[in-house]
């Protein structure tokens, strides 16, 4: 059972909206009575199909991907006396291969879709030389996502298999650059608003249920972590705790918008920092003097926490190097 602290994390997050990048019109779940979609012919494969196909999953890559080469206040972190100064960077993605390894319950009533993503892409960054001359850097790279999308079973009717299982929840997304070049790591968000502060510290076991499903009801502790339902308006503060070897000042920005449509990348604040055997914790956060507020725009949407490395923006040779979790909510 989740502690009683953590049935919080629903006010904290409803209040997130501003927040939140990626946007979907539709929920996927199975729909059609008629056929099964193209290429599914067993219920595992259909959950394989519409774990993908969620409206939560789908906008995992639009959350992080950049629509241009966006401009970056350099000033305002880390040092200048670098081989070469950002002054806009962007995220594009080229390729994402998914796949989907399915658990299934004791009682064969509720199923676990673990769906994995490796994305590759070019990180593009317009930079100013120590000579004043203006060019852009690509590096490429390669990050892979995880999240869990939980189903529940409605029936057992061979005939229309593919309307066997239905998804009612999803964890977190938790994304990230892979092995040698992984060198930092988000470790804890904090949502803060007012007086309650909501601690995530593993985004793949912060399952938040599909509240409109209605009577679908999920395993013991998980059916009143609901996916935020949002109303606009309030403020909110956010907090990230991160490790990293680098030891310049690590960029951490909140992803927020929806479509193409207000979409922005907000830089947060450095606001303590300790070292310990070369790795750097560093603890970030939104400035009380830039406050968030969460929109009107109806849909399904991602808050992006994305964290790089000083050296992958400020060092032209050095490798990419990323963190990245994704929040889902939804506004009604």
């Amino acid at each position: 059972m989740k502690k009683r602290g953590e049935m919080w994390m629903l006010a904290g997050l409803a209040v997130m909206g501003l927040l939140i990048a990626g946007c979907s019109d539709n929920q996927t779940g199975p729909g059609d009575a008629g056929a099964a979609p193209q290429g599914v012919t067993t219920e595992q494969q259909a959950i394989e199909y519409y774990a993908v196909n969620d409206g939560f999953v789908t906008n995992d890559e639009e959350t992080f991907a950049d629509r241009e080469v966006t401009a970056l206040d350099a000033g305002s972190f880390g040092k200048i006396d670098a081989a070469v100064t950002p002054i806009r960077f962007a995220r594009v993605i080229t390729g994402v291969t998914k796949t989907v390894e399915t658990t299934f319950e004791p009682g064969d009533e509720v199923a676990i879709a673990h769906v994995t993503k490796d994305i590759t892409g070019i990180f593009k960054i317009l930079v100013v030389t120590a000579d004043n001359e203006t060019l852009m850097v690509e590096k490429p790279f390669n990050d892979v996502s995880a999240r869990n999308v939980v189903f529940k079973r409605l029936t057992r009717n061979p005939n229309r298999f593919w309307m066997n299982w239905m998804p009612v929840s999803s964890s977190l997304v938790k994304g990230g650059t892979v092995p040698p070049n992984n060198s930092i790591t988000i470790k804890q968000l904090e949502l803060i608003t007012g007086d309650t502060t909501i601690v995530i510290t593993d985004p793949l076991e912060h399952y938040l249920y599909y509240g409109w499903m209605g009577q679908h009801q999920l395993r013991a502790g998980l059916r009143k972590c609901m996916v935020p339902e949002l109303m606009g308006g309030q403020e909110v503060r956010i907090r990230v705790t991160l490790e990293s070897t680098s030891p310049d000042t690590d960029f951490v920005a909140v992803r927020y918008g929806f479509k193409n449509l207000n979409w922005k990348r907000f830089p947060m604040t450095m606001v303590e920092q300790l070292e310990s055997g070369g790795v750097y914790t560093r603890v970030y956060e939104t400035v009380r003097d830039h406050p968030l507020f969460m929109h009107y725009h109806r849909g399904w949407f991602n808050l992006g926490i994305d964290a790089v490395t000083h050296e992958t923006l400020f060092d032209d040779q050095a490798p990419y190097s990323a963190s990245w979790w994704g929040v889902p909510y939804r506004v009604f």
